[in-house]
Formats: C-alpha cells, structure tokens, sequence
C-alpha cells in the first residue's frame, strides 16, 4: 500500500522556491512510491505560473485565506515611519486570529487527507503564515511527520519585528520532524535561529529539469536586435529589486566604462520586472550606458534568453539560498559571475565553473567582468565545466532521490 504525502506551499507567484514542487510532481520515482496530495494558498498570481510549469492529475486544494493590510494601502500623504509603526500594530493584533484560522483550515484538511507525511515548501524563515500554521496543524491532526522546507537565509531576533514570533517559532521547531534547506549555509542559520539540534536540519541541494528553448538562436538574436552583434553577452536574470543587486553591476559597468574603452565589446541584457526597474532605466540614461545595457522586460520562456548569453550575472546583495538561476545557467553551460553569498559557493567553483566576488564590491565586479569578456577560451572551459558539474550534482532525479530517502527514513522511524 502507498504511503501518503501531502505537500503544503505558501507563496505569493511561482517563485523558484516552487521548482522542486514541479520535480516531485513529474517524478516517476515519486508517484511510484507515494499518493500525493497538494494545498496552497490562493492567488490568481500563484495559479497562472502553477498551471504554466506543472500539469497536476492529483488531488489539489487552493485554501482562499485573509491577508494582513499593506502599508501601501494606507494614505500616502502618512510619513513612511508612522506607515511602519501603524502597519507593525496591525501586524501585532490581527496574526494571532489569522494563524488560528489558517491552523483551523489546515487542521481540517489533514484530518480528511490523513496522510503519512506532510511536506511543508517555504522561502525564508520566519515563514509565510500558512506554513508555520500548517506545522501546528499537522500537530494537532496526529501527523507524527512534517518536512519542512526553508529555502533562504533564516532572520534572527535583532529586529524588533520577530520578537513577538517568538513563541511561534518555539513552537514550529519543537513539532517539525526535520527541517530541509537548499544550501549548507542557510541550514548553519536555520540551525543558529532556531536552536535546533544538528540531527533535525538536512541541507540537500535543489536540483532542476533542463528546460529546453522555443525558438532557434537566430530568432531570439533577430528578436531581441542583436543578429549583427559579435561581441561578449551577459545577462541578468532576476526580480528587479534592491537584493538582487542590479545597482552594483551597473556601478561596475560605469566603473570599467571609465577605466577603458570597451564600447563595441560586450552588451548586457537585464530580464525581469519590479519595483527598481525605472530607478535603473533612469540611471542607464543618465550614465550613457544605453547602448550596453538593455532592458528586455519578462522573458516568457527565459531558456531562449539563457542561450544567447555567454556569461550569467548574479550580483545579489542579500536573502539568496541556493538560487535557481546559477542552476539553469550551468545546465546551458554558461560560466557564471555571482556574489557570494549563503549557497552560491556550493554551486559554483571559483575560478572553475564561474568567478565569485564579494557582495556589493564594485571594483571586484568589475575584475571579474572584464576577465571573461576579454577570454573566450576561459569562458568556454568554465562554460563546459559548469554544465559537467550539473550533470553530476544538480538534475532533478539527484535531489528527489534525496528526499525520497528522508521520506521513507522519517516514516520508517
């Protein structure tokens, strides 16, 4: 008889953090072993790129929950601090009644579905409320056995904000079976946050399925005006906002623009959206860097993007784990430049596969570019050493043959 699984995810779009979601779903060494069972939190946001990555034959249950208020809901015409202050009391009051809630519907749910284990998918911790409202939940349904998943770097108690999740947490850490991070760093700061004892944390490294393009190189090259262009591309992929660090790459490309003159040499292609994007398009403007970088908006299938680029760039900042993107960049056998940070460096081998340089340092940015702009060669070792590295390492069938190990050791015991 199959055991059952029962997979949790609170997640406001299809993030990266969803891309193992995917892997269990379509895997073979999965459905063969496991009935499986699948609730998140609603969103129109959520389901277009639910529906768009995964094709679901099983059972599925959107949960319709009340979300806290925004600052940005409040009257703009209020002092950002007095936004803060208001928004932290709202927080404050209205928490507790939305976990119990969310711990009620949950409860509910598992009673019904009384499955053998729960797999809680998250980003960062503190986790969104669903999850943690799920670990309680499960809890009290009876279910001895509750994975759950971290996939950033764990917030401490410095800030004034945690201290009233406190107890939550204590909570969560006491109940949880095992927790799972994506990056051995992240793991070492779930376990510091936490207090837990070295045996409940397990990093096991996200894998991915290599998507394949959609359109021929030409197309894309044509499309994004680049058919006579034959010099170095670089690109970024990522959410336009203050952590993934788009600000110090273009301070970088000022910086070696200063320095040298590189003009008809290298064009950097800058994928995505968000709330910095016109911040940056300004600053492109303003530092005559239009003709370098440009802004190619949301790629619907970025595999197209993936193979007209020679090098990758992730300069994050900040509140990265073990991102996708290095990932995807390796499989296409693309070197990569990233900071490191959290699980970056269990990806990549400086100097091997790809160049790490320290997070927001301009000059080392800099270094790092002009090295695999001005070495074809270097880019295509690392390139074709990156991709051997993900072969071994870092497909799909490597990382659910992991967790299906811990499964079936959490449900043995």
């Amino acid at each position: 008889m199959q055991k059952k699984v029962h997979y949790h995810s609170d997640c406001p779009f299809f993030a990266g953090c969803e891309s193992m979601l995917v892997n269990f779903w379509m895997s073979e060494f999965i459905r063969q072993r496991f009935e499986v069972s699948f609730s998140y939190r609603a969103s129109a946001l959520y389901e277009q790129g639910l529906n768009a990555r995964s094709h679901i034959n099983f059972p599925v249950y959107p949960l319709v929950f009340p979300e806290l208020s925004k600052p940005t809901l409040l009257p703009q015409k209020l002092p950002l601090f007095l936004k803060r202050v208001i928004f932290f009391f709202i927080r404050l009051v209205s928490t507790l009644p939305l976990l119990g809630y969310q711990i009620w519907r949950l409860w509910r749910l598992f009673r019904r579905l009384k499955p053998d284990l729960i797999h809680i998918n998250n980003g960062g911790y503190p986790a969104a409320l669903s999850a943690r409202a799920a670990v309680i939940a499960a809890k009290f349904a009876g279910i001895d056995h509750v994975v759950m998943v971290v996939n950033n770097m764990a917030i401490d108690y410095r800030r004034f904000s945690r201290w009233w999740e406190y107890p939550i947490d204590r909570f969560v850490a006491r109940t949880a079976t095992k927790f799972v991070t994506g990056s051995i760093a992240a793991g070492n700061q779930l376990q510091h946050v936490l207090r837990l004892p070295a045996n409940k944390v397990q990093a096991i490294h996200n894998g991915i399925m290599r998507r394949d393009t959609t359109e021929s190189l030409i197309e894309t090259r044509k499309r994004l005006g680049l058919e006579a262009f034959d010099g170095v591309i670089f690109g970024v992929v990522a959410v336009m906002d203050p952590r993934k660090g788009h600000q110090v790459l273009l301070d970088a490309v000022r910086y070696i623009l200063q320095q040298r003159d590189t003009k008809s040499l290298f064009k950097i292609l800058i994928e995505g959206d968000g709330p910095l994007r016109s911040t940056l398009e300004d600053f492109v403007i303003a530092n005559q860097l239009v003709e370098h970088c440009i802004f190619v908006g949301t790629e619907t299938h970025v595999m197209n993007l993936m193979a007209v680029l020679d090098v990758v760039i992730l300069p994050s900042v900040s509140h990265e784990d073990f991102p996708n993107i290095v990932l995807e960049a390796m499989a296409f056998s693309k070197p990569v430049i990233a900071s490191q940070i959290a699980g970056t460096s269990e990806q990549i081998i400086d100097g091997e596969t790809g160049l790490l340089v320290e997070p927001r340092n301009i000059k080392q940015l800099a270094t790092a570019f002009e090295t695999l702009l001005l070495d074809k060669k270097l880019r295509a070792r690392m390139g074709e050493l990156a991709q051997q590295r993900f072969q071994k390492h870092f497909i799909a069938d490597v990382s659910v043959s992991k967790y299906v190990s811990l499964y079936q050791s959490i449900i043995t015991e």
